[in-house]
């Protein structure tokens, strides 16, 4: 029973690894999917930025197209002025008028030298984007194939495991995957030719060594618990 327990525990330690190696992602997948999120962050900020300033470029615009339509209605209010003091007040409107039409006009081109300069930056984002995408689905793609190929390893595994240990009394079993759990994946170990035990290399006393050896029922280690065999039996 304890060296088809020790079967057992060859295939636990193989399916363990399995495990660990399913959660290493390959570093250029890591990597890849960190430059795509951190492209796709910045992306999104710049292109916020760049709605924020076409926002505040079509509201000049609004009032550009506001201010020249009262300076051409001030202007022909002046034309048809009754009086010259009437003509006066219409022509400081209109002075007032395009004094602010120019003020406005001074202060927008700066804001469309800006957009451009935005929308440039968002383009060579999206540009970076769009060349990294490809990568990173063929990287996905080959993280797929590799963790289905230990999938299927894993249920192989795992069918063989299920077949030794129903030949394994069920007490016997329980003890021993407790004691797997508590010892870092060991809970059946060798007696060495030495007498020691083969998970804490603790000398054994010698009765414990002739009893596994003798293959007199379940011995465990009184160092570390460990359940022992003796290759030789």
């Amino acid at each position: 029973m304890l060296r088809t327990l020790s079967e057992v525990q060859t295939l636990d330690l193989e399916l363990d690894a399995l495990a660990t190696e399913r959660g290493q992602i390959p570093p250029a997948l890591t990597a890849a999917r960190q430059r795509e999120r951190a492209l796709r962050a910045e992306l999104q900020a710049r292109r916020a930025e760049l709605g924020a300033l076409r926002q505040r470029l079509n509201e000049n615009e609004m009032e550009l197209a506001s201010l020249q339509e009262r300076r051409k209605k001030a202007a022909d209010a002046a034309l048809r002025a009754s009086s010259g003091k009437e003509a006066s007040q219409f022509q400081n409107q209109e002075l007032q008028f395009a004094t602010r039409l120019q003020e406005l006009e001074e202060d927008t081109m700066p804001l469309l030298e800006e957009q451009e300069s935005r929308q440039e930056a968002v383009d060579e984002l999206q540009g970076q984007l769009d060349v990294l995408q490809p990568e990173v689905e063929a990287l996905e793609e080959a993280e797929r194939e590799r963790v289905a190929k230990l999938d299927e390893h894993t249920r192989e595994l795992a069918e063989r495991r299920a077949q030794l240990a129903a030949g394994v009394p069920a007490s016997l079993l329980k003890q021993y995957e407790q004691v797997r759990k508590a010892r870092r994946g060991l809970g059946v170990v060798p007696v060495t030719e030495g007498g020691t035990c083969g998970g804490c290399n603790v000398r054994l006393p010698i009765f414990v060594v002739q009893k596994v050896r003798k293959g007199q029922g379940v011995t465990r280690c009184p160092s570390c618990g460990r359940l022992l065999w003796s290759t030789n039996g």
